[in-house]
C-alpha cells in the first residue's frame, strides 16, 4: 500500500469521525469515505455513502444488536453463531422483504472482514421502484453486534466503475474495541 492511500484513509477515518459527531450514533467502526463522496444522515444506526446518489450506487455499514430480530423474518443472530449460519439470516431476510423482486443468489462465501471469520453474498435484485441492483454484501459476527458493510450499485453502468472504490472502503474497515461493561 502506498503512503498515499494510507494518508486517505486517516483522513477519511478522522473526517467521517467528526461528521457524525454532536447527536448522531457513536459507531464502533471506522471507515473511509471515498474522495467525491459524501455521506447521507439517517435516524438509522448505519453509514450510507453515495457518489451519485442511492439510485446509483452506495456503501452502506450497519451495526445491530445481535438481540434486535431482522424485520420481515424476525429471526435473530447470537454469539458463537457461525458465518454460515448469519449468513442463510440474511438471504432469508433478503428474500422476505417485499420490496425486494427477482432476487438471484449468485454467490455465498466464507470470507474475512475486519480480521474476523464473516461472509461475503453477492446477489442482484429488483426494488420496488423497478431499479435493478447488484450488491456485495459481507457480514460478521463480533462481541453483541452484527456488522454488515455492503456495496450496491445499478448493474448497467455503475456496479464495474465503483467496484475498486468499494475495495478500498472494506479494507479500510476497522471494528473499534468493545468498551468495557
Amino acid at each position: 500500500m502506498t503512503t498515499r492511500f494510507w494518508t486517505f484513509v486517516v483522513l477519511s477515518v478522522v473526517l467521517i469521525s467528526c461528521a457524525h459527531g454532536g447527536g448522531k450514533p457513536a459507531y464502533n467502526f471506522n471507515a473511509a469515505l471515498p474522495e467525491g463522496w459524501k455521506t447521507i444522515d439517517s435516524d438509522d444506526p448505519m453509514l450510507f455513502m453515495t457518489k451519485d446518489g442511492g439510485y446509483k450506487q452506495f456503501v452502506l455499514i450497519r451495526e445491530r444488536p445481535l438481540s434486535e430480530p431482522f424485520q420481515f423474518t424476525q429471526r435473530s443472530m447470537r454469539k458463537g453463531m457461525m458465518p454460515e449460519e448469519a449468513a442463510e439470516i440474511v438471504v432469508s431476510e433478503i428474500i422476505s422483504d417485499t420490496n425486494i423482486r427477482n432476487f438471484s443468489l449468485l454467490e455465498r462465501t466464507p470470507a474475512r472482514v475486519a480480521g474476523l471469520s464473516g461472509f461475503r453474498l453477492t446477489f442482484i435484485y429488483t426494488d420496488a421502484d423497478g431499479f435493478n441492483f447488484k450488491t456485495i454484501y459481507y457480514g460478521v459476527i463480533s462481541g453483541d453486534s452484527f456488522f454488515n458493510i455492503r456495496y450496491a450499485a445499478t448493474q448497467e453502468e455503475y456496479f464495474e466503475k465503483d467496484l475498486k472504490t468499494f475495495e478500498m472502503v472494506l479494507e479500510s474497515f476497522k471494528l473499534r474495541p468493545a468498551k468495557p461493561s
